[in-house]
């Protein structure tokens, strides 16, 4: 995994840790996940910086499935350059190194609506962020090559921060927000259903809160 200390990422590491067909998990970041508590399941790799992960090729091999649950926000990156090397750049790097590892299966979190052949200038960010996505998709699709490949495109999320208002509960009711765990919950469902050999396409890609419901029931 990268991204296990965000949101979704997250909810995924505490799903995976707890499930008992998962053996092992392998997190790489910039910060200890589970904000560093101890898991005999979890291998937690902590590196100072994720632009480049030459020292860590010997940990992506023997793994069944490489989760992208990296993400950002162009404030938080330090402007459209920092943006796009995280969200493209590291993605597109680790991509390389579970695909010369030979991981089977690629999941990736992206977004609702995005196409990475758009005009996009730096300066207006919500395009920005559509296409720059949307490249990150194409790290998994195109770029390097797996087995299968997973992309779960959501719509808004609810990052689960305490009691939620009314409003927020009727958003989420009417699948205009989608909670992480839930969202977590579908990518597990799908590593599950490859690595058990179930009939399966490819890919899969699921786009909108709806969909990501539905392929959990």
């Amino acid at each position: 995994m990268i991204g296990a200390t965000g949101a979704t990422g997250s909810q995924l590491l505490r799903q995976l840790l707890n499930n008992p067909n998962c053996a092992q998990v392998t997190s790489i970041g910039r910060k200890p996940a589970m904000g560093g508590d101890r898991n005999q399941k979890l291998n937690d790799i902590v590196l100072k910086s994720l632009s480049s992960l030459s020292s860590t090729a010997d940990h992506w091999i023997g793994n069944d499935v490489f989760f992208n649950c990296i993400g950002t926000t162009r404030k938080e990156a330090g402007g459209a350059k920092g943006f796009i090397d995280i969200e493209f750049g590291i993605s597109n790097e680790a991509a390389k190194f579970a695909s010369n590892a030979n991981i089977p299966h690629a999941c990736l979190i992206s977004a609702k609506g995005v196409d990475h052949r758009m005009w996009a200038p730096h300066w207006i960010h919500p395009l920005l962020y559509m296409k720059t996505m949307g490249q990150k998709e194409q790290t998994i699709i195109s770029n390097y090559n797996f087995n299968h490949i997973s992309i779960f495109k959501p719509g808004m999320l609810s990052r689960l921060r305490g009691e939620n208002s009314a409003f927020e509960n009727f958003l989420q009711s009417k699948a205009l927000k989608l909670r992480v765990d839930i969202l977590s919950s579908a990518m597990m469902k799908c590593a599950q259903s490859v690595k058990d050999g179930e009939p399966v396409k490819h890919s899969l890609i699921l786009e909108g809160n709806k969909e990501i419901i539905s392929y959990l029931d």
